[in-house]
């Protein structure tokens, strides 16, 4: 993974925005013209067989479309290059989020908006169409929304051009969800199939439920083919009825009966708008007539004594209320100006700034972080969430008593802070080793948590200036990270030697912690790379981690065993009866878990050059078992048509077959997931529609 100040062609790191499944997208600038971007990466050397060369080739596909496209509406792709098995895309940052995002964060917003945000979708695709490219990929997750609500369409991996022999108009690509019927029936495709899927977000903006929903890929599949939602105001009764024709004849079946472009998905939009708008008009009343501004008066001169009493009652305010950035910086403003006006006239009373700085105020201050310190297991059932604030506050003043010459009770109160905040790293250690050794396995949530605040504690140090203390701490975490990294390489070997059905149950813990496990080795990956540059050579943390990445891979093949001898030994009768859902449950419950192991490798992947090797036999291992298992389960599918097979055995077929797709997605596995699609629609499995139940998985 690049670091903050490295360069990625002609960018420079700032950050980190997101991670995806195979790579890392960054927040960076042009080091010629200092211009925001965001800069998408592909980590080519982790990509694994026939996958390798598909994604590179929608990476560079997107990439030329992007630079191809000019529209306010469009995410701008600047640049494109490799760098050290690096792939990246050099984009327009857009400071916003994820149209999907937006909508579980505002649940609550106007219909206007919703409207707004789809004719600008639609503006853009007006221009995307007239330039010969179908997206065929519009979702939610592919349209970014700016801070001003202005939407930025993105993401044309899998777009169709004109010309383009890379996708083929009937390859089966996207997510089945927002596909168009004949997009799921393989046909050539025009505008209408990424209308179908304007249509599908439409619904799902204004009812917050997706309009086709299925417990199974192929049953999902079956609904977007034949099953018509419910009218949008039937589920949102807020909604005026004239939007319900315009939802239906964009989800039409048959493509002629849609709109014919996006102009015309536009126009009708605006004229329900319209319709609505006037059905629900208020009454006109009168209005309030506008009274000329009142002239902003002129600055008058500081008056420090005037200014020290404001400075008293920001303070307070702080205590009372909230210590936040904006009141931090108007107190810095304030203290800055006061010692500017001292500097002038010398006879002003330094005494009440002496008591506010220097006094009882700051030791109250200073007793008070000491009792709302967010030590790990302290109860806190008073926390306001401005502590590390309280701490600026407290260092702000120390340093205004200091410019008085009068700072030895600010001294006291930060020396005994600081003692006290490095005392708390010792007395964790018994805490820890209480939650290491005293159960089965770590509870790496609780573990997790403890390190927040021990974060917490170790900002605070630095905001207080004690770097020595600051930096003892630190390796003080990097230790306890070791353990409990430790502690899960054991709890995996003792299952992998014995096999102990109680080892198995903390192993299966460990796993549904998984993110937590991935931010505890990425804190020892981090830790190790500053150790190496002080001295050469491995770090302790980074071997840990080495170790735990052979366990992760002998796990793995352990559970490719256990489900290549479950499959070995079921036949399509024994998954019919009622005990077969327990085999069904174990099934995808050890499927689910490779997928997390794959999770695991994968972010760890991203993180150091020194594990690319085992990771990526890792990685090679599981995609090539899902690949095979897979391909076994669409055979016996394809057995079974024409045949009398209980519909029980062919939805326990397609239960499979739709977690690996799903797994496939995540992991940006398109072969994989593409044969799966297309098998599931052009077996035309004998599936039941499904119930529309909304509390039902939705692929």
């Amino acid at each position: 993974m690049l670091r903050v100040g490295q360069t990625l062609g002609a960018y420079r790191i700032e950050t980190i925005l997101g991670r995806g499944a195979m790579g890392v997208v960054y927040r960076g600038v042009g080091i010629d013209d200092g211009e925001p971007v965001a800069l998408k990466t592909v980590r080519a050397d982790l990509l694994v067989g026939s996958e390798r060369d598909i994604v590179l080739a929608r990476f560079h596909q997107e990439a030329q479309i992007g630079m191809r496209l000019r529209h306010p509406r469009i995410v701008r792709v600047r640049a494109c290059g490799e760098q050290d098995d690096t792939v990246y895309l050099a984009m327009d940052f857009v400071a916003g989020q994820e149209l999907g995002r937006l909508i579980e964060h505002r649940p609550d917003l106007p219909p206007a908006m919703i409207l707004a945000m789809i004719l600008q979708t639609l503006n853009a695709l007006a221009y995307v169409h007239q330039q010969g490219i179908i997206h065929r990929d519009l979702k939610p997750a592919n349209i970014m929304v700016r801070q001003d609500y202005a939407i930025a369409l993105t993401d044309f991996g899998i777009a169709h051009c004109r010309g383009s022999e890379l996708t083929q108009l009937g390859d089966l690509l996207g997510s089945p969800l927002y596909m168009a019927p004949e997009q799921l029936r393989g046909e050539p495709l025009d505008c209408r199939a990424d209308l179908f899927s304007v249509g599908v977000i439409l619904y799902y903006l204004l009812t917050h439920r997706k309009p086709f929903i299925a417990d199974s890929l192929a049953a999902l599949m079956q609904q977007v083919l034949h099953a018509d939602p419910a009218p949008p105001s039937t589920i949102n009764p807020a909604l005026s009825t004239t939007l319900d024709a315009v939802t239906r004849r964009a989800l039409a079946k048959d493509r002629h009966q849609r709109f014919a472009n996006a102009l015309e998905f536009a126009t009708a939009l605006r004229q329900a708008r319209t319709a609505s708008a006037e059905a629900t008009a208020p009454m006109p009343g009168r209005r309030r007539s506008l009274r000329p501004a009142t002239p902003t008066p002129a600055p008058a001169a500081i008056n420090p004594d005037v200014l020290v009493g404001q400075l008293v009652a920001l303070v307070r305010d702080c205590l009372a209320d909230r210590t936040t950035d904006a009141r931090l910086k108007q107190l810095t403003k304030g203290l800055n100006a006061w010692f500017a006006a001292v500097a002038e006239n010398q006879t002003v009373d330094r005494q009440s700034m002496q008591w506010l700085c220097a006094g009882e105020s700051l030791m109250a201050l200073a007793d008070r972080i000491q009792r709302q310190a967010p030590l790990p297991g302290r109860p806190l059932p008073e926390a306001r969430g401005d502590w590390l604030e309280l701490v600026r506050l407290l260092e702000l003043l120390h340093h205004a008593a200091q410019r008085l010459g009068g700072a030895q009770a600010g001294d006291l109160a930060r020396s005994r802070l600081i003692q006290e905040l490095t005392g708390a790293f010792l007395d964790y250690a018994s805490t820890l080793n209480r939650l290491l050794f005293s159960d089965d396995r770590p509870h790496l949530i609780q573990i997790a948590a403890d390190f927040m605040r021990l974060d917490l504690l170790q900002l605070a140090l630095e905001e207080l200036g004690a770097e020595a203390e600051s930096r003892r701490v630190q390796q003080t975490q990097l230790l306890f990270v070791n353990q409990v990294m430790g502690k899960v390489n054991t709890l995996i070997r003792q299952f992998l030697q014995h096999r102990d059905p109680l080892a198995r149950f903390g192993v299966a813990g460990l796993l549904v912690e998984i993110e937590e496990l991935i931010v505890l080795a990425e804190r020892l990956l981090e830790g190790s790379e500053a150790a190496a540059m002080e001295a050469p050579g491995p770090g302790a943390g980074g071997a840990v981690v080495i170790e735990c990445i052979g366990n992760i891979r002998d796990l793995g093949q352990l559970l490719e065993q256990e489900l290549r001898q479950q499959v070995e030994d079921e036949s399509l009768q024994n998954l019919s009866p009622a005990d077969g859902k327990s085999d069904q449950a174990l099934f995808l419950g050890r499927l689910r878990q490779l997928g997390l192991l794959y999770r695991f490798a994968v972010r760890l992947g991203l993180e150091g050059d020194e594990l690319t090797a085992p990771l990526r036999e890792v990685v090679s291992g599981m995609h090539g078992f899902l690949r095979q298992l897979a391909d076994r389960l669409l055979v016996v599918i394809e057995k079974t048509l024409g045949f009398q097979t209980p519909p029980v055995a062919t939805d326990t077929l397609w239960a499979r077959l739709s977690l690996i797709a799903e797994l496939a997605e995540q992991f940006g596995w398109i072969e994989l997931r593409g044969r799966i699609l297309q098998a599931a629609c052009s077996s035309n499995p004998a599936i039941p529609a499904a119930s529309g139940n909304p509390g039902a998985a939705s692929l």
